[in-house]
């Protein structure tokens, strides 16, 4: 996995990878997965190591976009099995009308503001492309107060590795 040239794109430590995959283990089999903010797409390219039907990759940083392209040509995956969108998460989430996901992991950068995360949560909630059983992974920095943002999602379980932490939401 090739890393970023750059530290505006912060690509999720292999620990952190490990743990989150850890709390939601056989889920990912035969998932569609979501990856907001999808950065080096680690998170979706693990969870297509790990036997999930779809990832669509979401970011709208071009320099995010062409990694994420070069970390999947290497693995010789199937192009069937992906797809890589260059938009603004909440614009994408707005106007998407498609799959129903399974997973859906954000991770946003660590300065966005908290109003346009709640219309972020505000819309996944709202759309039918979510399951009832839906996963929502949500990473950001420890410090940040999450409350407002999550208030209409259900928190399940929370944790914290290093700077991050990591909470696990459903949308009901």
């Amino acid at each position: 996995m090739k890393p970023p040239s750059n530290y505006k794109i912060r690509p999720t430590l292999d620990s952190v990878k490990e743990s989150i995959f850890n709390v939601i283990g056989s889920k990912i089999k035969g998932a569609n997965i979501l990856d907001l903010f999808a950065g080096t797409g680690s998170l979706g390219i693990e969870s297509l190591s790990r036997g999930c039907s779809v990832v669509y990759f979401v970011d709208r940083n071009f320099k995010s976009v062409r990694l994420i392209k070069y970390n999947i040509k290497g693995l010789k995956i199937n192009d069937e099995k992906y797809k890589i969108i260059k938009s603004d998460v909440l614009k994408f989430l707005k106007f998407y009308k498609g799959l129903k996901w399974d997973v859906i992991f954000i991770d946003p950068p660590y300065k966005i503001k908290s109003d346009i995360m709640m219309k972020i949560f505000d819309v996944i909630s709202e759309k039918k492309t979510i399951k009832s059983d839906t996963l929502i992974v949500y990473e950001c920095f420890f410090k940040r107060v999450i409350e407002e943002e999550i208030k209409k999602l259900t928190l399940i379980k929370k944790s914290r590795l290093g700077d991050k932490k990591i909470l696990y939401l459903s949308p009901f």
